[in-house]
């Protein structure tokens, strides 16, 4: 409800000022390990809700519209999904590693071809790195597409942690903006079959 209600209404539950209680209930819950290890964010709850519950609808007002382009496009570090501070210091390290481990299906998934996929994703992760991306590095046409396809289907706390997410989110926006503007396939309302996991699995021989 607080993902929701902060996307399609312009509405912030953790508002202190108007919801002090209900503020400090958020506060008192990320002081639980056991909540910590399934606590998810913005992004992920108000894509995967209008599947389920047959839809979810703006009020169009300013602040929802606001709200909707800071979720979708950042800066992450300033949605209201999480009080916690301050922010791990190996949260980079915990994204490179998960992308890496997934590199492959990654690729696999992502509508443009794989060529350009590996070496948008080998720019960001420098970026996640080293603060910055390599100066002669090429991308291709269609990166900003891959960047942003792959920005969109990040599952928190499926793939990683809200913090790993908010990192990685960030450095494939900033990727994607030094080739265009353009964005990946909209994720469908009427399902979510693009978190299919099965290319994910690692299957061992016996």
């Amino acid at each position: 409800m607080n993902a929701s209600l902060f996307y399609y209404k312009g509405y912030s539950l953790r508002n202190k000022e108007v919801w002090p209680a209900i503020s400090d209930w958020f506060n008192a819950m990320e002081e639980r390990s056991t909540y910590l290890g399934i606590q998810s964010d913005f992004h992920t709850h108000v894509h995967d809700l209008p599947p389920q519950m047959g839809g979810c609808y703006s009020n169009h007002t300013k602040q929802a519209k606001i709200n909707q382009k800071l979720v979708d496009s950042g800066p992450y570090h300033s949605l209201p999904d999480t009080n916690l501070t301050p922010a791990p210091k190996d949260a980079h390290l915990e994204a490179i590693a998960r992308v890496v481990k997934h590199k492959d299906a990654i690729i696999k998934v992502n509508p443009v071809d794989e060529s350009t996929v590996n070496t948008a994703l080998l720019a960001t992760l420098t970026l996640l790195a080293k603060g910055e991306m390599k100066k002669k590095v090429k991308l291709g046409k269609d990166s900003d597409v891959a960047l942003r396809y792959i920005r969109d289907r990040i599952n928190v706390p499926r793939d990683m942690s809200i913090f790993a997410a908010r990192k990685l989110r960030g450095a494939l926006e900033a990727t994607a903006k030094t080739c265009g503007e353009r964005e990946g396939p909209s994720i469908s309302l009427t399902h979510r079959r693009d978190q299919n996991p099965i290319p994910f699995r690692k299957f061992e021989s016996c």
